[in-house]
């Protein structure tokens, strides 16, 4: 999960990606993925054109769609409803036959669990801070319990094509209805981890830009999925506490107090 894997260049009726990075065949699922929203949901997401190759570089040219990112200031209950709405097109775009041609989103449940416990090992430090140094110790405990396997181990129940990426700024907002950008990542996946992955991402949660449940009310989810969503939360809250620790890499793109703010809201969730 790095800030530069691409670059973005803007025409009036086309978008051209660059890949800076792709040896994980980011490219090949941005355009699989643009493909099979077009297919199945046109208009939700940009309209993939053509596969380019300048100096070498793999690039996704791709229609130009309206709207702004989202982020920056608190969401309207219009935009929570258009954030909403997006995410259960989303969700519900690709039929059952579909999915099971598609390859796994990266870094999915099992790869997430598996993921945490290796850096949550006995070296970890918890910081100076008590309570992140407290946050830590839970974050570990729960890791340790039989929780997350069995989040990993049922994985397969609420099957959907997932964009996999929880930040806010991928929803853009026409004044009226969002659509989404940036699939690089996407794949099969469990539609409670894709929704936690975007309620507890730092970008929506150290700003305070919405408030998770008010945007899981308005999704179409029972409540053994809304259970679910809760437990994915803790994945997800555990992973940014873990990369907003001192000496990792969101320690310092974040401002002073977050890493706190997030012991805070991890504690909360492990409760």
């Amino acid at each position: 999960m790095t800030a530069t894997t691409h670059e973005i260049a803007i025409e009036a009726d086309r978008v051209v990606k660059t890949f800076r990075s792709w040896d994980r065949d980011e490219h090949r699922r941005e355009w699989a993925g643009l493909t099979l929203l077009h297919e199945c949901d046109p208009g939700l997401a940009p309209q993939p054109l053509s596969r380019r190759e300048p100096g070498g570089r793999p690039a996704v040219v791709m229609s130009r769609i309206p709207g702004t990112p989202l982020g920056g200031r608190p969401l309207t209950p219009g935009q929570v409803a258009g954030v909403a709405e997006a995410m259960n097109r989303l969700h519900t775009a690709v039929p059952r036959g579909g999915l099971d041609r598609l390859p796994s989103r990266l870094w999915g449940v099992a790869d997430a669990v598996k993921g945490l416990r290796d850096v949550y090992g006995p070296s970890l430090p918890g910081g100076a801070e008590p309570t992140t140094s407290r946050a830590v110790d839970e974050a570990r405990r729960w890791l340790a319990c039989d929780e997350p396997d069995r989040l990993a181990r049922d994985a397969g129940q609420h099957r959907v094509f997932a964009q996999a990426d929880g930040n806010l700024g991928n929803f853009l907002w026409d004044g009226e209805r969002c659509r989404l950008v940036d699939f690089e990542d996407s794949g099969l996946s469990d539609r409670a981890y894709e929704i936690a992955d975007l309620v507890e991402h730092v970008s929506v949660t150290l700003t305070g830009l919405f408030e998770a449940d008010d945007l899981v009310d308005r999704l179409d989810l029972s409540p053994a999925l809304v259970h679910r969503v809760r437990q994915m939360r803790r994945l997800y809250a555990t992973f940014w506490l873990y990369m907003l620790l001192p000496g990792n890499r969101g320690h310092h793109r974040n401002p002073p107090g977050s890493v706190e703010r997030q012991a805070e809201r991890t504690l909360a969730l492990l409760a």
